[in-house]
């Protein structure tokens, strides 16, 4: 007989269709002792497996009595269940509906081609969830009709989940957010979904780092939204303002490659900018964040940040830029903003964020902020106010 082999990216995504995995999450919650009439369904789309986040905001979600599950074919499958249960719908990343657009013509197309099926979802009964991850997505292709999409989406929405608490106010520079339709329930820290067994002494030595040297971390996917690109740039005058010698660790997938071999040309120069441009698996990511005295995001814009998260997680500083100072309320010193526009005061927060570092008690109330958010904690939180509002 032949085995089964199952070949889809994240060993956990069951090969089932829509209704089938609507009759397969409700006997499941059936089986976890769920009241029938309790019980929710909530398919979430697009799913993304290198990233956490959704596995981490789902984890709590049998014992709220919800079902999770991806819809990762033909969005159009995903109509009215074909089991009696309230059904919803969680849209997350939302700029993959321009996947394969060429034109601007192309991108409006498939813009609305997708609100007319959030539109037939509505009529067919089904509740729509939107998490507002960023103001626009990172590299933004086509500005116009995302903002459009998102604000269509914004109308449609039932409930909107929010993580950093100035999302209304940020996202009406582009689009309106009725407040009335929000949820604020914070990003989880990755407490528990990292190894973590790694001293900072063995990090740094694994590294090539000394114990004396002031290091920084520049972490997540290598794009021009990142910044490191003038980070590198401006790395010459900074370490003249602070009167230190700095070394820089910028890790991550590229995903643009004019931009990368700007990114090689400044670093070559350069002998204490060191490049790991590949993914960082799980294992891995504990020895850059161990190593580090400090996390920079020297992003341009932002609303939320996993690479914030990541670094509270590990005890570590995090320099993000001003709007997303909210979103990681309670760490304290631990988290230090600066304003974009002014590129002294990223140097400035540099400074503040070395000082942090060598403040015991700054690890201390980092870790704490990381066990307060653990992601189960923040699951449990997040369904709580989905099940209130529903």
């Amino acid at each position: 007989m032949t085995p089964r082999r199952v070949s889809d990216p994240a060993i956990t995504d069951a090969k089932r269709s829509f209704d089938e995995a609507c009759v397969d999450a409700k006997l499941s919650l059936f089986a976890k002792g769920v009241d029938l009439e309790d019980a929710h369904l909530l398919a979430y789309y697009p799913p993304v497996h290198r990233n956490p986040f959704q596995h981490m905001l789902y984890s709590a979600a049998f014992e709220q009595g919800f079902a999770c599950f991806p819809v990762r074919a033909d969005l159009a499958e995903v109509g009215a269940p074909p089991v009696k249960a309230p059904l919803g719908v969680h849209y997350h990343w939302v700029h993959r509906v321009f996947t394969g657009a060429q034109t601007s013509r192309d991108a409006a197309r498939q813009s609305q081609a997708f609100i007319d099926l959030v539109d037939e979802q509505k009529a067919a009964g089904l509740k729509i969830v939107w998490t507002v991850h960023n103001l626009l997505s990172h590299s933004a292709k086509y500005v116009d009709e995302e903002i459009e999409l998102r604000a269509n989406l914004a109308d449609r929405a039932d409930f909107v989940h929010i993580m950093n608490p100035a999302t209304v106010e940020l996202c009406g520079r582009y689009y309106e957010l009725n407040a009335s339709k929000t949820f604020m329930v914070p990003h989880p820290s990755y407490f528990g979904v990292y190894g973590d067994y790694i001293g900072a002494e063995q990090a740094r030595f694994d590294l090539g780092l000394t114990p004396e040297d002031k290091t920084l971390l520049l972490f997540g996917a290598l794009g021009p939204h990142k910044g490191a690109r003038q980070f590198i740039s401006e790395l010459d005058a900074m370490e003249k303002a602070l009167n230190v010698r700095l070394r820089v660790l910028i890790a991550g997938q590229p995903s643009d490659a004019d931009y990368m071999e700007d990114i090689y040309a400044l670093a070559a120069s350069k002998p204490n900018v060191s490049l790991y441009e590949r993914h960082i698996d799980d294992q891995t990511v504990q020895t850059l964040f161990r190593a580090t005295d400090a996390v920079i995001c020297p992003y341009e814009i932002g609303l939320n940040s996993g690479v914030a998260a990541t670094a509270a997680t590990f005890g570590r500083p995090c320099v993000v830029p001003d709007i997303l100072v909210p979103a990681m309320a309670g760490i304290g010193a631990g988290i230090i903003g600066f304003n974009p526009s002014d590129r002294s005061s990223l140097t400035v927060a540099v400074g503040r964020a070395l000082e942090a570092a060598e403040n015991p008690d700054t690890e201390k109330s980092l870790t704490h902020w990381a066990e307060m958010h653990r992601p189960r904690a923040i699951s449990r939180s997040f369904f709580e106010a989905l099940r209130v509002r529903w």
